[in-house]
């Protein structure tokens, strides 16, 4: 059941509809078989998979939490070390595993069979839910859940399943077993944000894509600023896309009365490296900062040791978004950006202040933001390549000169029309005036404050927008959300 179908929404609309209209104490176990008929919806066996993951985090929870004396430290200690060794080593083998024995086979010469391991939807958000959960048990900060169907709908809550935000069990379990009252406001507002969920991801991200598919799938016949061109849609696709589908998840929840972690904060405003991971899948950037950074020492242990800790950071995270040479290089480039960052700020401030820079004028920080955003859009060109060797490839072939292609039809030729293109420039013409509008505060909130016929005009613009330009407009393609594939 894709998410982009009228499916999904007619099983979202009969889920919260009868969540209120059943008696309290059924509303969770309600949500829970939603969740699992959600889950089951796309293949029965993927079952398989988060039964072993919730049955093995369950069940060390409950054996840390019988084992609290002193004397049993060290048991405890090694049913944590059981259950994150089970569940990472099942997301690495379902990862890695084909992959590696096809890269065997390159290496040694052999005619190896294509092995490819059916991972299940959502495997790498879940089990990082599942992990936090064993080790916030380990580490005492709130005692094991003994209720099995909670700790399930904790796993499998179907708005988050696929595609996070990865939360908390503390955040997130008791919400789910509270029963909610029914609150207009509250689903006005969560309506909202499923709405405009749905116009980034198809006003945008799906018109985006056609473009972007082409070129870095025929890399080799665009250069210059074609390829720039594609590698700026691929920003705003992927965060469009991304942050499309959490304001879906957060929409819907909200609907139920359930507050999820938000997941964004305009990253592409970001005026360092360092800001864009405090701003970009922020579920993530602090899981492997409470996990791994900070587990490994932090900052605490020199300047040396931080950096090292920083690059056993971004090489995870590389591994956790794909398989590939390209994923992990992605992930150390952050890692490298951030160091170089750090280690030359003073420098640079006693130069610009050397030029009588004023730091705080408007040019400056402009001008912080943008070689940010650059730097971005190099990672990224070098994360949606096909492999390492075709991101060498097209960044060799992007520095090549072509200002004309803006003139002479070249960009016309590339999978969008002229009214494809104005419908997608308008789009984010839009989207950058709401972040502006968000960097204030809450927009939704702003326009709760409006005239009546105001409100109404703009949910009704962004209704016909979504509806005309996404799922009926030109060049619409129902693709599946990108980080459903990590």
């Amino acid at each position: 059941m894709s998410v982009i179908s009228l499916s999904f929404l007619l099983f979202a609309a009969v889920s919260c509809t009868l969540y209120f209209l059943l008696p309290p104490k059924v509303r969770p176990y309600w949500l829970l078989l939603c969740s699992m008929v959600f889950y089951g919806s796309f293949d029965k066996r993927f079952f398989l998979w988060i039964g072993i993951t919730a049955g093995t985090t369950f069940a060390a929870g409950l054996m840390m939490g019988t084992a609290q004396t002193r004397e049993r430290l060290g048991w405890r200690k090694a049913v944590l070390i059981g259950a994150v060794a089970i569940n990472a080593g099942m997301l690495i083998f379902v990862k890695f595993f084909g992959y590696s024995v096809e890269l065997f086979g390159r290496i040694f010469g052999l005619d190896t069979p294509a092995i490819m391991i059916p991972a299940a939807l959502g495997i790498a958000f879940y089990t990082m839910q599942a992990i936090s959960y064993c080790v916030d048990v380990y580490r005492g900060k709130y005692p094991p859940e003994r209720n099995l169907c909670k700790y399930l709908l904790y796993m499998l809550f179907f708005p988050t399943i696929m595609q996070g935000p990865i939360s908390r069990y503390d955040q997130l379990a008791d919400q789910l077993f509270t029963p909610h009252r029914f609150s207009f406001d509250r689903m006005k507002s969560g309506l909202i944000l499923t709405m405009w969920g749905f116009f980034k991801k198809l006003v945008i991200a799906d018109r985006a894509a056609i473009l972007v598919n082409r070129v870095f799938g025929n890399y080799g016949e665009y250069e210059g600023f074609q390829i720039t061109v594609a590698v700026l849609l691929y920003s705003i696709q992927l965060y469009t896309d991304f942050s499309g589908f959490t304001d879906i998840s957060r929409g819907i929840s909200q609907v139920l009365g359930i507050e999820l972690v938000s997941n964004f904060d305009t990253p592409y405003f970001a005026d360092s490296i360092r800001d864009f991971w405090r701003r970009w899948h922020l579920s993530l950037s602090s899981w492997l900062r409470d996990y791994i950074y900070i587990p490994l020492g932090g900052s605490r242990r020199g300047r040396l040791r931080k950096y090292i800790n920083l690059m056993i950071v971004f090489f995870v995270s590389g591994l956790w978004h794909g398989v590939g040479v390209h994923y992990i290089v992605w992930g150390l480039l952050q890692g490298i950006f951030q160091i170089v960052g750090d280690r030359t700020e003073k420098t640079r401030y006693r130069v610009f202040d050397a030029w009588g820079v004023d730091r705080t004028c408007f040019s400056y920080r402009l001008g912080k933001r943008l070689v940010t955003f650059a730097l971005v859009n190099v990672s990224w060109l070098i994360f949606r390549a096909s492999g390492f060797l075709a991101a060498l490839h097209m960044l060799k072939r992007a520095t090549i000169w072509n200002p004309w292609v803006f003139f002479d039809g070249s960009l016309l030729a590339m999978g969008l029309d002229g009214a494809e293109w104005n419908v997608l420039i308008a789009a984010v013409a839009v989207l950058l005036g709401v972040s502006l509008l968000h960097r204030k505060g809450s927009v939704r909130e702003k326009l709760d404050k409006q005239m009546f016929w105001f409100r109404y005009a703009v949910y009704l613009a962004l209704l016909l927008a979504t509806t005309v330009f996404g799922v009926y407009g030109p060049g619409f393609d129902g693709a599946q959300f990108l980080y459903m594939q990590f």
